[in-house]
């Protein structure tokens, strides 16, 4: 699609006064100038501002689809589809306004990564240092309100669920405790006075996080939940059904996912049942937990396994499915996780726009004896090329609107994610059973995510389905469910994209095209919600 000057760059650009950090992405120098300023994200004024913004590009849509007899572009679509759904969650549900951090996203712990030098910040000259701790300078402000709000959520009972704040209060303790906010980017050496850095560190970041892990320690624990999921608040399961159609479909229910989850692991698991028959073996779950050596001993080979796998799929596997060819510089790196991400088994970060900082894939490296050779091609296929990766530098180096470039879809990414675990000939027993491990991983998520957000399914229950249905250790389980916990319905977004992309797929070829064509399109198309992807290609008569 060509680039063309729309409503939703024009929204982006109001989005931007309101929020500067997003030109961390951008690296637009007409934007520069704001690059000191950190928004207090989780202030008032600042949901105030973008809840104005929202009512006043709803009413310029609504009133183009009116004027133009409904003839609003693709993008437009989009812009609507997201503001209705942000205004209406802001509008009706104020859960979250009592729980604005939780184990999976807290901007005191993106700051971590940032301070290392290894997140999306660009630091080069001296004014980047600069600006960077004037940035830091709002964390006082930023911390206080993020304790108000939980304090007010302690007073309303709404809190944190349990164990999630104890991973947080781990979480805060091991930052601390290996000082892993520490500079370490040799390539961008500081360029200002170390003293000066690190007394505006300690004065802005550590203060404020051992503020924030005192609150925890002291007032919050003692408060938060025992019970988890939407269900357990006020409202909550209406908010989840929201949340679930704006993630899935908007016809779609929580009954038909769950539903859709325990047909197909059945399915799945007769499959893996099969492959015990070929290798032999009475339970292939303990087979692949207790065979010593498909596990690693060092994080070195881990990485260096993985840079293999990326070669060989660049060379082998892409040229059969997609036009053009990877060159060096499309490439992403292979890194092994921050201290701060370790609740995470592996995990994709975006570059900048410019490629300053290149795509990088993480691999949780804490604990290499966990870690099976046998999984790092399907996380490769996921988190890399054709996968993440492959995905969105695409989309960043395309002519489509900028608003899309930095516009998450995960039904769309984690979609096209799991759908690319698929463009493999798995000839590699092993391999294959960690696709369908992983397949059968993403299959739970359905019932899971619904049980634990709609139904009031137990810990214990979730735990022992997961544990039952595969052979991952207790502890990855345990992170597993803590997230689903703190991101209802994110989980779903894996399963029902790959299914929508595999029938888009199944439609199109039968048309006469090609499955590189296929691929092609879906990229042109570009990240969006399931609803818009699916009406472009009937609208197109390409299904």
């Amino acid at each position: 699609m060509d680039k063309e000057t729309t409503l939703c760059d024009q929204y982006l650009y109001e989005y931007f006064l309101i929020d500067p950090t997003i030109n961390d992405f951008f690296l637009k120098d007409e934007w520069m100038n704001k690059k000191h300023i950190q928004p207090n994200i989780y202030g008032e004024k600042y949901y105030k501002d973008i809840l104005k913004l929202n009512k006043k590009y709803l009413k310029i849509l609504n009133d183009k689809g009116t004027n133009c007899k409904g003839t609003l572009s693709h993008y437009d679509k989009i812009l609507l589809y997201d503001i209705e759904h942000d205004i209406h969650m802001e509008v009706n549900y104020k859960i979250y306004m009592y729980m604005p951090v939780n184990l999976m996203e807290n901007i005191l712990m993106d700051y971590v990564t940032e301070c290392s030098g290894n997140g999306n910040y660009i630091f080069e000259t001296k004014k980047d240092f600069l600006d960077f701790l004037k940035r830091l300078q709002s964390f006082d402000e930023i911390t206080k309100t993020i304790i108000q709000k939980m304090r007010d959520g302690i007073d309303a009972n709404v809190t944190l669920y349990q164990k999630n704040v104890e991973e947080m209060i781990n979480g805060i303790q091991d930052v601390l405790k290996e000082k892993s906010y520490t500079y370490t980017n040799d390539k961008k050496p500081l360029k200002i006075s170390l003293k000066k850095w690190n007394d505006g560190i300690k004065r802005y970041l550590v203060n404020n996080l051992m503020k924030f892990l005192d609150f925890l320690l002291n007032e919050y624990y003692c408060k938060s939940q025992e019970n988890f999921g939407l269900h357990s608040y006020k409202e909550g399961k209406d908010a989840y059904k929201k949340i679930l159609q704006n993630n899935t479909f908007n016809e779609c229910s929580p009954k038909q996912i769950h539903k859709l989850g325990l047909r197909e692991l059945k399915e799945l698991n007769e499959e893996k049942k099969r492959l015990e028959k070929v290798l032999q073996v009475n339970d292939i779950n303990e087979y692949v937990k207790n065979t010593k050596s498909f596990y690693y001993q060092d994080k070195k080979d881990i990485l260096n396994d993985l840079k293999k796998i990326r070669k060989e799929i660049q060379t082998k596997i892409y040229p059969k499915y997609f036009y053009g060819e990877i060159k060096k510089e499309d490439l992403y790196k292979i890194k092994s996780a921050p201290v701060e991400m370790k609740q995470n088994t592996a995990y994709y970060m975006p570059g900048d726009l410019k490629l300053k900082v290149k795509g990088t894939f993480y691999i949780n490296t804490f604990k290499p004896e966990t870690v099976n050779r046998h999984e790092l091609l399907t996380l490769s296929l996921h988190e890399g090329i054709p996968g993440h990766h492959y995905e969105i530098h695409y989309h960043s180096q395309s002519n489509s609107p900028d608003y899309m470039k930095l516009s998450q879809y995960d039904s769309y990414s984690e979609g096209w994610g799991l759908y690319s675990e698929t463009l493999y000939n798995y000839k590699d027993d092993i391999n294959y059973y960690f696709k369908l491990e992983y397949d059968i991983h993403r299959i739970l998520r359905l019932i899971i995510d619904t049980g634990i957000h709609y139904y009031g399914w137990s810990y214990d229950k979730c735990f022992s389905l997961m544990q039952k249905n595969l052979s991952y250790s207790d502890d990855h389980i345990n992170r597993e469910l803590l997230r689903y916990i703190d991101l209802p319905g994110q989980a779903l977004t894996y399963k029902v994209g790959e299914k929508t992309l595999m029938y888009l797929r199944y439609k199109f070829l039968q048309k006469g095209y090609s499955v590189k064509d296929f691929h092609k399109l879906v990229l042109d198309v570009g990240p969006c919600p399931l609803d818009i992807l699916v009406e472009f290609f009937l609208e197109k008569e390409l299904v």
